[in-house]
C-alpha cells in the first residue's frame, strides 16, 4: 500500500487552515462572514480578574456611593443651610411639608407677647404611617440644617394615632389625622381666639386639655439632646 497516497487523502490540515484564517482576520483581509465566525484572542481584550480583597473593596466603594446618592436624592431641592430665624424658616418648612404631601397646611404667626414660638403650623396626614413619616423627615432635615447649639427636637405624641407635634424652636408643628383635626380645630384657637373657639368652651377632657394648652406643654418640654 502506498503510504504517501494515504497521507494525501487523510491528513488533517485544520490547524493550518485555522492559523491562516487567524492571520487573515488579524490583518482584516478575510471576508466578513468568516471574520464573524472566528475571533482572534488578544491580551488587552481579556477581563481584569481582581483578587478577593480588591473585589471586596470595589463592592464596598460602590455600596457607599449608592448610599451617598440615596441620601443626596432624599434631600434633593432642600436648602440644608440653617435658616435665618431658626433652623427652619417657616417658608422652608411649608415647602418640605407640601413636597411630602401634607394636606391642608395652615400657618399662623403668634403674638410676640406669648413668648412661645413665632409660628404654628398645622397639617393633616393621609394615614398614621404618613403622619409618622412627615414628623421623622422633618426631624431628619432639622439635623442636617442645625448648628451645634440647636437641640434636636423629639417627636411628641407617638402613642397617639391622631396627633403628633414637634417644637422646632421658632415653629410649633402639629400633624393631625383628618378626623382629629376637625375636632380640636387649632386653627380657630390661634386665629380667632379662645373666646370664639368651640373646643375651649367644652367640658374638660384629658386630650382636649392637652391640646388646648399645647403652647405651655411644648414650651415646657426638654428636647432630647442625643444626636440620634
Amino acid at each position: 500500500m502506498n503510504i504517501s497516497i494515504f497521507n494525501r487523502f487523510y491528513h488533517d490540515n485544520s490547524d493550518d487552515r485555522l492559523g491562516k484564517i487567524a492571520n487573515q482576520v488579524e490583518n482584516k483581509s478575510v471576508p466578513g462572514y468568516v471574520s464573524s465566525k472566528y475571533q482572534v484572542f488578544r491580551d488587552e481584550d481579556s477581563p481584569i480578574i481582581l483578587d478577593v480583597e480588591e473585589e471586596r473593596r470595589k463592592r464596598l466603594e460602590q455600596t457607599e456611593s449608592t448610599l451617598q446618592k440615596a441620601v443626596q436624592d432624599e434631600f434633593y431641592g432642600i436648602n440644608l443651610q440653617r435658616g435665618v430665624n431658626g433652623v427652619f424658616d417657616v417658608e422652608e418648612l411649608v415647602a418640605i411639608l407640601k413636597r411630602d404631601k401634607a394636606r391642608d397646611v395652615f400657618v399662623a404667626r403668634l403674638p410676640d407677647e406669648l413668648k412661645y414660638v413665632d409660628h404654628i403650623i398645622v397639617v393633616s396626614g393621609n394615614s398614621y404611617r404618613h403622619m409618622i413619616g412627615l414628623a421623622e423627615f422633618v426631624r431628619k432635615a432639622f439635623k442636617k440644617k442645625r448648628s451645634p447649639n440647636d437641640i434636636i427636637p423629639r417627636i411628641e405624641g407617638l402613642k397617639s394615632k391622631d396627633w403628633i407635634a414637634l417644637d422646632l424652636g421658632n415653629i410649633a408643628l402639629h400633624i393631625f389625622s383628618k378626623s382629629a383635626r376637625s375636632v380640636f380645630d387649632l386653627e380657630s384657637l390661634w386665629s380667632v381666639g379662645a373666646q370664639y373657639d368651640a373646643l375651649s368652651n367644652q367640658p374638660d377632657d384629658p386630650l382636649t386639655e392637652l391640646l388646648y394648652h399645647h403652647a405651655k406643654y411644648l414650651g415646657d418640654l426638654t428636647p432630647r439632646q442625643t444626636l440620634g
